[in-house]
């Protein structure tokens, strides 16, 4: 019988990023003038995915332009809140998956940055899918040890 009576929140990732895979592309275009002639430009767009979807994309003259702006537009983009860090709806928590979680990760402790651990205030889970349902043995807060695996049947919606 669980100590928490209420919502069940998903627990933030140790190891979450903003992003799991940005893309600069190149973008021909034909120009059409009937003064200076027709021919095709270029110009680059960078895009943000998170999760196997499109979060931002941001244009600019071209790639080697793109990978100046890339670091900036990044910060950019996680300050202006387009990077988000907890589960997302039924996901699978590891990141880069895209895959439905289907197994609930129950967290018995928190762990801080320097190793010390401490009781939960509100019950928190994780989701994962049958491909990363094997969490290791090596890390602390992320690890079989820390957690009571079940049904992740609506626990997204816990």
């Amino acid at each position: 019988m669980s100590k928490f009576n209420g919502t069940r929140w998903r627990a933030l990732k140790p190891d979450a990023q903003a992003f799991d895979r940005i893309e600069i592309i190149t973008v021909p275009r034909l120009k059409c003038s009937g003064l200076s002639g027709d021919e095709w430009r270029i110009s680059a767009e960078v895009i943000f995915y998170r999760k196997g979807k499109e979060i931002l994309r941001e244009a600019c003259r071209n790639v080697e332009t793109a990978c100046r702006f890339l670091a900036y537009w990044h910060a950019m983009a996680i300050d202006n809140g387009h990077g988000y860090f907890a589960g997302e709806g039924d996901t699978c928590d590891q990141e880069g998956c895209c895959e439905k979680g289907t197994i609930r990760a129950d967290l018995i402790k928190k762990y801080c940055n320097d190793g010390h651990d401490s009781e939960l205030t509100t019950p928190e889970h994780r989701l994962f899918c049958e491909r990363h349902k094997y969490r290791g043995n090596c890390g602390l807060d992320d690890a079989d040890r820390n957690y009571i695996f079940t049904d992740a049947k609506d626990a997204a919606h816990d």
